[in-house]
């Protein structure tokens, strides 16, 4: 690490991938224990790479410095976090010289074997602010689907029968599968619609089916509703994820000014119901619709980010299918795009788009209304 770069961290304050320690100790277990806990939260927490800097007091950022740092720490250091955490977090250790002390710099790097759990105890561990905290149930959930060990959309719903599944709306979309006779089960189960328990003989829908063809999905999975925010009442649209797009196209055909770019914002709900992290029982995704701005806020997985070339896109087997029904549509409009959307208002700096680490939003700023009064 350059001395610019420290000088930068040093200007911050402590927060999801920044710790500071006064000491660098790790002479005793329980020493040990409570660094690799750190070094865990950092390494689970999204974002890029993390720090820890020994020798700072954490509330003044006062540099007290450290002394007698042993030749082999770095070694030592990449020892104490292999016995302790599984997989082993990739990190690097250097000392630098400021204002006449001696700085320890941990490096955590950005890990793709998240989540790491500490081996002793069996917890996985994240942090909150400036503070290290066990994982809630979702989260790690959210960590395994990011890495592709876990996935909501094909996760058997074993509280539900496939009486809870429209038959009808897949026999449109799909074809033949009214009577779904024994052979139709397998076909649907190699779709990802529904699950088999071969133990017991019994298929189950999958949490992905009932988004895309449940009568009444919210029974299952009371996250799945789209709340919607404008003058002073609240609106929540249910049913399956067709029957909310057309719910909320129907209702901004009232409310939104007709020279709206419809379209665009039809878009980004689309994205936003179809991305959430579904893990989370605990958000819907919503939209507040004012003159002034439209916010489109959905819980967002363990990263999500935008890239060059294309966005990382969470839930990915309800994207492909309801890309395919929706392009069977009159009115086709899903799959444009934020940068279409951008192009639709006129000017990319219209749309904003930001994460909400504290709240664990990923948000989307659209225009108010008032700009498109008449």
């Amino acid at each position: 690490m350059n001395l610019n770069k420290l000088k930068q961290l040093l200007k911050n304050d402590e927060g999801f991938k920044l710790d500071f320690k006064l000491k660098l100790s790790l002479e005793l277990e329980s020493e040990k224990k409570e660094f690799v806990k750190d070094v865990i939260a950092i390494a689970n927490t999204p974002g890029g790479r993390g720090y820890i800097l020994f020798g700072i007091e954490d509330k003044t950022r006062m540099i007290v410095g450290i002394e007698d740092i042993p030749n082999n720490i770095e070694e030592r250091i990449q020892q104490i976090i292999s016995n302790r955490s599984v997989p082993p977090v990739p990190v690097k250790f250097e000392a630098k010289m400021i204002n006449h002390k001696m700085i320890g710099i941990l490096t955590i790097f950005k890990s793709m074997q998240v989540p790491h759990q500490m081996l002793q105890t069996g917890a996985f561990y994240v942090r909150r602010g400036s503070t290290t905290d066990k994982a809630t149930r979702h989260e790690i959930a959210n960590m395994l689907q990011q890495f592709g060990m876990l996935s909501f959309e094909n996760v058997p719903c074993r509280s539900a029968t496939l009486e809870e599944l429209d038959f009808d709306l897949i026999d449109k979309h799909i074809g033949y599968m009214g009577s779904y006779k024994k052979q139709d089960k397998l076909v649907l189960s190699t779709l990802g619609i529904i699950a088999a328990d071969f133990e017991r003989g019994v298929y189950y829908p999958t949490y992905g089916g009932l988004l895309l063809f449940g009568k009444n999905p919210q029974n299952f999975i009371p996250q799945a509703v789209l709340e919607i925010q404008y003058a002073s009442r609240i609106v929540a649209v249910t049913g399956n994820i067709s029957k909310i797009l057309e719910g909320f196209e129907e209702i901004i055909k009232q409310i939104v000014p007709i020279s709206y770019p419809k379209a665009a914002l039809i878009e980004v709900v689309s994205n936003a119901v179809i991305h959430r992290n579904y893990w989370n029982s605990a958000q819907f995704t919503s939209v507040s619709i004012k003159e002034d701005y439209i916010k489109v806020s959905n819980p967002m997985s363990y990263e999500y980010r935008e890239v060059k070339e294309d966005r990382i896109r969470i839930n990915p087997w309800l994207y492909s299918r309801l890309l395919i029904i929706q392009q069977k549509e009159k009115d086709f409009h899903f799959g444009i795009g934020l940068d279409k959307v951008k192009e639709l208002f006129g000017t990319k700096e219209a749309v904003r788009i930001q994460t909400n680490l504290v709240e664990g939003l990923f948000e989307v700023c659209l225009p108010g209304t008032r700009t498109y009064e008449t």
